[in-house]
């Protein structure tokens, strides 16, 4: 999972807050270290040079807010030189957070819709089944139907063909 943020929720009042008393240098230098920072996922180096230039003002300009920063604990100089904000950090933290929660909701529900998909696809195999023995008890009702109606034709046809004895039989009768 990326832990650079997609998005960043910024109120302008807590950006007010957060560089009241600040000059526009200082302002500007703090803006950009904060996203550089959150487009990395990660603490920056510290390349003066490289951040004066991206803040838009000297090195000189830059070292001093920057120096103002660290001061005011804005941004913090880890052990290995780099630099990062606890603010980015808490940030980062709640995105992958969110993240971890969305992943899992729709987790749950694509297993649930693939229950239901199933479940749907048994229930029509059940009914195409049931149909189909239904279908197959008329059909065979049907065909013994038939076969009883052909065979009373035929004898209804048929000639009668009696022995001697039972001609003798019907002629005393009558």
């Amino acid at each position: 999972m990326s832990t650079k943020l997609l998005w960043v929720k910024s109120f302008s009042s807590d950006c007010l807050a957060d560089t009241s008393g600040m000059k526009a240098f200082q302002i500007a230098t703090y803006v950009i270290l904060q996203w550089h920072m959150r487009r990395s996922g990660e603490p920056i180096f510290c390349d003066p040079s490289k951040l004066a230039h991206s803040a838009g003002c000297s090195v000189n300009a830059f070292n001093k807010a920057l120096d103002f920063l660290l001061r005011d604990q804005k941004i913090v100089r880890l052990e290995d030189g780099r630099l990062w904000s606890l603010q980015v950090e808490e940030e980062l933290k709640n995105f992958i957070d969110k993240q971890e929660h969305i992943s899992q909701v729709r987790s749950e529900a694509g297993r649930k819709g693939a229950q239901a998909k199933m479940l749907k696809k048994q229930s029509v195999n059940d009914y195409v089944e049931a149909n189909g023995k239904q279908n197959n008890n008329f059909v065979e009702a049907n065909d013994k139907q038939n076969q009883a109606i052909k065979n009373k034709n035929k004898n209804i046809y048929k000639k009668l063909t009696l022995s001697c004895y039972q001609k003798k039989k019907m002629l005393q009768k009558i």
